[in-house]
């Protein structure tokens, strides 16, 4: 595992960890590649394992995760300058760290997929969607697609004057977001310009991001008719905790990418 600090359009610094295969580390050229953004999204990636990046990096993909700005751990600063940035420059971090090592010459940009969970599966989504040309691929596990319904909900579960509503309400829209802007940038309002096939992976019990919002993702891209996969982990939360659909989401995942970057 590596780290490297990319370069934002607007200048800012983004640190990146990179994941490469013990076989490729002497020749880091035109790699097939997974971009893999974090959860959260206040959240970062460490150093250490990382059963998804690793399981990548183990069939020979160079694994991309990009700190983007909004992730915490680089300082107060690069937190909040995420605020108010889901779908704009939050994903244009995203885009410009995977185009940043493509013109290294470290990635070559015919092979790339974008893969993430909880917000990293919104990262995936709005990568297919917003920027349909960059990816061969996207997996999106426990993802938000549709941002408005998301608070709607939040809101109705936990009353307009909850700290869970007023926190969403500062991260997503800096207390000032309408509707429009709400559905600009939800990917399920984009989804017929997703050309990339797309892999859908939700937990039943899922009481973090409604499965309803991955359910209704795959009917937005069935009536483009983009080829999508749903898979189902019965009996499981948000985050994974059971062993046998985390194997489940793992086997399905590098199934999915192999078929189109191998």
């Amino acid at each position: 595992i590596g780290k490297a600090t990319l370069t934002a359009r607007d200048n800012l610094k983004i640190p990146t960890l990179l994941t490469i295969p013990r076989a490729l580390v002497a020749n880091m050229k035109n790699l097939p590649a997974i971009v893999l953004p974090h959860g959260g999204p206040e959240a970062h990636d460490n150093i250490g394992f990382d059963w998804l990046a690793q399981a990548f990096a183990n069939q020979g993909y160079l694994v991309i995760q990009p700190q983007f700005r909004g992730s915490d751990g680089f300082g107060l600063e690069h937190s909040r300058a995420g605020k108010g940035q889901w779908g704009k420059k939050m994903q244009d971090d995203v885009t410009d760290a995977l185009n940043a090592l493509v013109k290294k010459g470290m990635v070559d940009p015919k092979r790339v997929c974008i893969v993430g969970a909880s917000y990293g599966g919104y990262a995936a989504l709005a990568g297919a969607a917003f920027t349909p040309d960059l990816y061969r691929c996207a997996v999106s596990i426990n993802g938000v697609a549709d941002v408005k319904k998301m608070l709607r909900l939040d809101m109705l579960k936990f009353g307009s004057d909850s700290e869970i509503a007023t926190y969403w309400n500062a991260q997503i829209g800096k207390d000032e977001i309408s509707n429009s802007e709400l559905d600009a940038i939800s990917p399920i309002n984009s989804a017929d310009k997703i050309s990339a096939p797309v892999l859908l992976i939700v937990s039943s019990k899922d009481i973090t991001v409604d499965p309803g919002q991955t359910y209704a993702m795959k009917r937005a891209i069935n009536e483009k008719k983009t080829p999508v996969q749903l898979v189902e982990l019965d009996g499981d939360d948000h985050y994974l905790s059971k062993y046998a659909t985390r194997k489940k989401t793992m086997d399905t995942s590098l199934q999915f990418v192999n078929k189109y970057l191998k």
